[in-house]
């Protein structure tokens, strides 16, 4: 027992003996980005048009939806106040918020600077925008934007994985919708995953938490870990589906396969790519609503984050061949020998 937890359960892996390069991976993906310039249009014209396009507004629907919630006549006063407070800072949440944001979609999608950005304004003056009266209506919105910003991240990947492969090897057109359905069982994935697992296990921290607090925010360090843990090893799936062709399932095996033997360098490449671009993320989001400035944002961010976006692909290229490199070196018959 104690031998198949640690080989089943554990699954150690050693270190492979070559490494791919962090660094050179972000140099790689500057120097693709400055031959294939047109792969900022993507990031740039999205946040173009959440800075000026029409806004779909859903604050009515959420003032109504607490107007016309008849409480109990026997709630208290302070029950009472407490249920208005959290009515007028859910309406002033959502004020200013646009269901056009979903066209960054996640995890699949192109970067976006202002999509969930609370803007009451832009530089020309107020937003063009319309109040979604019923719910069927946001929620066909919702999806149908969702699938926009899908598609147009799936797109955004594919020119990068073709800029940095120079167009060399592309699987053939007959792959093309096996890599779309494959593509789309990531989100899919995702939803299912957070429903019927996450959602489980944070209802039942809260439910420790309220009983002995301390339980509550060791049961949210350990989910973080184990978040952690299992998203890092299947972060490279996407980038498998389209470098080989193949399906979800064989592409996350071949994800965890690569990234475990580089599981260090792996860590500090998604570390220094994610504090990089909320460190930066920070600095976009000076200017105010009104500012032209924000069209600098714009272009900042876009350059960041498609350079962090190219590096992965350059990273994962490396760590694969690493991994086979040192696959290849070794000797399986002398192992098997035990000399």
């Amino acid at each position: 027992m104690v031998k198949w937890y640690n080989f089943k359960v554990m699954r150690f892996v050693l270190p492979a003996k070559k490494q791919p390069k962090v660094f050179n991976a972000f140099k790689a993906g500057y120097n693709t980005l400055s031959s294939h310039l047109y792969l900022l249009l993507f990031p740039i014209l999205l946040d173009v048009f959440f800075l000026f396009g029409k806004r779909l507004l859903i604050a009515d629907q959420i003032r109504a939806m607490f107007t016309n919630l008849t409480l109990p006549s026997s709630v208290s006063t302070e029950m009472l106040n407490s249920w208005e407070e959290l009515s007028n800072i859910a309406v002033e949440m959502f004020k200013n918020f646009s269901l056009t944001a979903f066209l960054r979609s996640f995890p699949i999608g192109v970067p976006s600077l202002l999509a969930y950005r609370p803007m009451e304004s832009n530089p020309l003056g107020d937003f063009s925008s319309a109040q979604i009266a019923s719910f069927g209506s946001t929620i066909i919105y919702a999806l149908g934007f969702s699938l926009i910003g899908f598609l147009l991240g799936i797109l955004f990947l594919w020119l990068i994985r073709n800029s940095v492969l120079n167009n060399s090897s592309a699987p053939t057109s007959d792959r093309l919708p096996q890599q779309l359905l494959s593509l789309f069982t990531i989100p899919v994935f995702v939803i299912f995953l957070s429903m019927f697992v996450l959602v489980p296990i944070i209802f039942l921290i809260s439910i420790f938490n309220s009983f002995l607090p301390f339980l509550g925010t060791l049961g949210y360090f350990l989910l973080s870990l184990g978040i952690i843990s299992s998203v890092i090893p299947m972060f490279f799936t996407p980038h498998e589906i389209l470098l080989s062709g193949s399906n979800f399932v064989n592409s996350a095996k071949e994800s965890v396969r690569n990234v475990r033997p580089t599981n260090g360098k792996t860590s500090i490449f998604i570390m220094l790519a994610y504090l990089a671009t909320y460190a930066t993320n920070l600095l976009w989001q000076i200017p105010k609503d009104d500012s032209w400035m924000l069209a600098v944002s714009i272009l900042g961010h876009a350059l960041v984050t498609t350079i962090f976006f190219i590096a992965s692909f350059h990273f994962y290229i490396d760590a694969r061949d690493c991994v086979r490199d040192s696959l290849i070196s070794e000797t399986p018959i002398n192992e098997d020998l035990g000399v």
